[in-house]
């Protein structure tokens, strides 16, 4: 007996409604009615995976060229692409027809979605008797063609030919994507000789995807003696060892209505439904669910609950839903804003008796993870505005309730303010709140190693591409020792999402997710020791789903992987199509799986009104160590920066090029708009300070003092003064920590060597200060005056010479008359930079300005000299990527320059 399974547009919603119309229930234990239901919803689930996961990748190589060309001929017309080969030089697809045939004619349906049918309008048709030597039978005029959109495919005659391979080829470097290719012979003229045929292309790309193999109106799926594999091969994966828990605990919940990396976890865009429940028995027929918060009567939202070491708590965070609160225009003004709105942590014995509450006030708080001292990290919006950060700037914001937020910098608005979330730290009783991580962007999703060790991902793009680098970093339970783990410019996946450390091995599972997207995606495996970037440190666990948007967006997707091996984990599991931004997911999308690496995904529980989301064995786990802190919170508010030798990882440097270090502070956003205010090219230009400089001795050393809870980035000088290397991340130290790293962009792998550093020999450098508008940068303060003594009295549109006054350097205009001047400009130059998102070696703006070497060898200003101070205030100016402004408000700029009089100890005297 076949089983017919049918795909048409609404399967999805068919296949909820007819085959999980009842859900796992308590009742159906030992009942032969329940474990009919039970095993009706396990096929179910098995001929869904046949019809999502076959062929779902999008990743160039994951599909073969034959699966994918197999669409080209599969008599499937739709009007989007059968097949799609990659960016060639002369793409082509060919079917073979099994035999030499007489051909007469052929018909080509064109791909017609996005004004794409104008790539197939110089296309070829070309025979063969072997598949090496080609003869052109056809080539096409140049003019579109349609098929499904108009009804009217390119219908070509042909000269009688026999032919075994037919190919439809372009004639020049592109795509090839068309819908059907119909080929027909003279005995028979409705005989479509190609159909169902073996097929294959030049190449695939990342939309390849095969799904046109099984994309027929109705699939002969499984019969009864495959579900009967299935069945065996399910009850072995379920008797395997490390399966050692009868109970899981998991969270029911309708994703959030905002599809964002950023604002999915913000209370106001949270649905309302679902709770903290226990799965029992899933091993057997007759699972059994029980419901643990049923303390919380109001509607609301839950969200990522973690077990305590022991097994008898679970931290969670909750929201009540309030309809209303979405549609607020300015939801700025916390005054309109209730604070059950905003996600807190709570606390509750495994049984959901004795709830607590662990935060509270107008922030969202969430993502708790029990630390083995027995304090609790989590993410919380309240780092507030501060740019000095830690336990005092936590304070506040238990004595004011609805302070302002720091907010991202490449979006947002009144509406949407998408206010930043970090790292912070409470003890048990939610005392002692402590803001651990200083960083302006966000931080996500955090783990506990089994070091003892923080695992997190945050978002660094510091004058860089703001797409792609979600990269994934650890730290110790006190903030100190923030290290990159993978991923600082791995632009794929964009994401590195929900890590956590496997059992008994030094890998690492994570979720590949997109940026305009939840968290959600591809599971990945990661090996620290391979390196921390590209594509030798990850193997891909789920290749059948691409890595979101950058590969494009997959029919199905993971989340929330538990790892009991290297090989086997709980999951969760959605057969739905990605969301981009401006989509929202399914209320019910979701449910809970355990999946074996070689590709075996078990259903254990699926609702079919709500998601069902991270799973957690409901057993007790083994506590890593405690790190003890090093940090005084209640000391001197500094810390000390040691570099070995900043020529490790310089390749084209030359020894003792380098004379000093540019130390540049980066203060948060505090305006909800994209590029608002304007500070310079990019659109999403970061705040910057120039705190100035400190000296890089002969062996490459250099030691110093900084504001602790202060992000930073350093820059590689040479003897001018312009940076031949810069960060495009960002650093900081804690109140009496001493960060050491061996050199500039070395490799991570890297032990520091110890040795006698000349650095060390002496008292920490003193900071030369940077010139005056270097804190903050401001262009009126740091470059205009140098222009109104030097270049003004010329450059002026009311100046004696004409040529010269077209050049205006006068305060309205200078700015843009400097960055766009020369072939390639300061602005083409910041944009290129921009892009590539890696700094390279002396790519950097001073050194390779146009206006700074015309300004500096003084050929055409004989007769005008600029001094030190001029040339230093240009090329800060220029490495510091031209900006206008370096912070967001005047409130800021004042709140800047208090701190460095306060500061004014670590400089030398000016």
């Amino acid at each position: 007996m076949v089983r017919v399974f049918w795909t048409n547009v609404g399967w999805w919603s068919l296949f909820l409604a007819a085959v999980l119309v009842m859900p796992f229930q308590a009742s159906q234990a030992g009942s032969s009615a329940g474990k009919g239901r039970f095993r009706g919803q396990i096929e179910a689930d098995y001929q869904l995976q046949v019809q999502v996961r076959t062929g779902d990748s999008g990743v160039k190589g994951a599909v073969s060229v034959k699966v994918d060309a197999a669409g080209g001929c599969d008599g499937i017309i739709t009007g989007q692409w059968g097949f799609h080969t990659g960016l060639d030089d002369k793409p082509w697809w060919q079917v073979d027809l099994g035999r030499g045939q007489d051909i007469v004619r052929a018909a080509i349906w064109n791909r017609c979605d996005n004004n794409t049918a104008v790539r197939a309008k110089n296309l070829l048709i070309r025979f063969s008797d072997d598949a090496k030597t080609w003869r052109t039978v056809y080539r096409h005029d140049g003019t579109v063609f349609y098929g499904h959109k108009d009804g009217k495919p390119l219908i070509i005659s042909l000269p009688r030919q026999k032919a075994r391979y037919v190919r439809i080829e372009l004639g020049g470097k592109g795509f090839l994507h068309l819908d059907e290719v119909e080929i027909f012979g003279p005995d028979n003229a409705i005989k479509n000789l190609a159909r169902g045929k073996p097929a294959t292309q030049s190449s695939t790309s990342k939309w390849s995807s095969g799904s046109q193999a099984v994309g027929a109106d109705t699939i002969a799926a499984l019969d009864d003696i495959e579900l009967d594999k299935r069945w065996a091969s399910r009850n072995k994966l379920l008797s395997n060892p490390l399966l050692d828990f009868d109970a899981i605990l998991f969270t029911k919940r309708v994703p959030g209505s905002f599809t964002h990396m950023s604002d999915q976890y913000l209370g106001w865009w949270s649905r309302p439904g679902g709770g903290i429940y226990i799965l029992r028995d899933f091993k057997t027929d007759s699972p059994r669910v029980e419901c643990i918060s049923g303390a919380f009567k109001e509607e609301g939202n839950f969200l990522r609950p973690t077990l305590s070491y022991d097994a008898k708590k679970v931290l969670f965070a909750w929201c009540k839903y309030y309809p209303e609160v979405a549609g607020i225009e300015n939801k700025l003004d916390k005054s309109k804003i209730p604070e059950d709105s905003f996600y807190h942590l709570f606390e509750m014995n495994i049984d959901g008796s004795g709830v607590r509450q662990l935060t509270s006030g107008k922030y969202n708080d969430f993502d708790g993870r029990y630390l083995p001292d027995g304090r609790v990290v989590f993410l919380s919006t309240r780092r507030s505005q501060a740019i000095q950060v830690g336990r005092k700037s936590a304070a506040m914001t238990l004595i004011d309730d609805e302070m302002p937020e720091v907010y991202v910098r490449c979006g947002g608005g009144a509406s949407r303010p998408c206010a930043v979330y970090t790292l912070h730290t409470i003890d048990a009783n939610g005392g002692n709140l402590t803001a651990i991580s200083p960083f302006e962007m966000f931080e996500w999703t955090p783990s506990i190693a089994s070091d003892g060790t923080i695992l997190y991902s945050r978002w660094d793009y510091v004058d860089r591409d703001n797409m792609p680098f979600m990269s994934l970093w650890s730290m110790h339970p006190d903030g100190t020792n923030a290290r990159i783990v993978y991923g600082n410019f791995t632009r794929s996946p964009h994401c590195t999402f929900e890590p956590r450390a496997i059992p008994n091995s030094s890998r690492i599972v994570f979720t590949a997710t997109g940026h305009h997207s939840h968290t959600i995606g591809s599971l990945v495996l990661l090996d620290p020791t391979q390196g921390s970037e590209g594509d030798d440190p990850v193997t891909r666990l789920t290749p059948e789903v691409a890595f979101p948007e950058i590969e494009g967006w997959p029919k199905a997707f993971y989340a929330n992987p538990w790892p009991l091996s290297e090989s086997l984990y709980l999951v969760s599991w959605g057969p739905e199509p990605n969301p981009k931004q401006g989509k929202m997911r399914s209320e019910n999308g979701m449910g809970i799986y355990v999946y074996d690496s070689s590709g075996q995904l078990e259903l254990l529980y699926r609702d079919p009104d709500i998601s069902s989301m991270y799973p957690i064995p409901l057993r007790s786990q083994k506590k890593p160590p405690a790190i003890p802190s090093t940090v005084d919170w209640e000391g001197r508010q500094e810390g000390r920066f040691i570099v070995s030798d900043v020529y490790q990882g310089l390749r084209t440097v030359k020894r003792g090029d380098i004379k000093s270090l540019r130390i540049i502070a980066v203060p948060p956003k505090t305006h909800p708009t994209m590029n608002s205010p304007v500070l310079g090219l990019t659109r999403d230009d970061p705040g910057k300070c120039v705190l100035g400089t400190v000296p890089v001795e002969a062996d490459g050393s250099a030691y110093f003092r900084v504001p602790s809870g202060v992000i930073v980035f350093f820059q590689a000088l040479d003897a001018g003064g312009k940076a031949v290397q810069t960060m495009r991340s960002a650093t900081y130290a804690q109140p009496g920590q001493t960060v050491s790293c061996i050199g500039c962009h070395e490799s991570r792998q890297d032990a520091p060597q110890p040795k006698d550093l000349i650095a060390l020999r002496r008292e920490p450098s003193r900071i030369k200060p940077a010139p005056a508008g270097s804190w903050p940068l401001r262009f009126d303060k740091l470059v205009q005056p140098v222009l109104d003594r030097r270049c003004v009295s010329c450059h002026n549109p009311k100046g004696v010479d004409r040529q010269a006054g077209e050049f205006d350097l006068t305060a309205d205009k200078a700015y843009d008359s400097l960055i766009h001047f020369g072939k390639p400009s300061i602005y083409d130059h910041v944009m290129a930079r921009y892009k590539e998102g890696i700094s390279q070696e002396g790519a950097c703006v001073a050194g390779q300005s146009q206006l700074l070497a015309k300004i500096a060898t003084g050929a055409e200003h004989a007769d005008i000299e600029l001094d030190a101070d001029d040339l230093e205030r240009l090329i800060t100016w220029m490495d510091t990527y031209a900006q206008r402004l370096g912070s967001f408000s005047d409130e800021q700029e004042q709140e800047l320059l208090d701190l460095r009089e306060k500061y004014a100890y670590l400089l030398e005297a000016e």
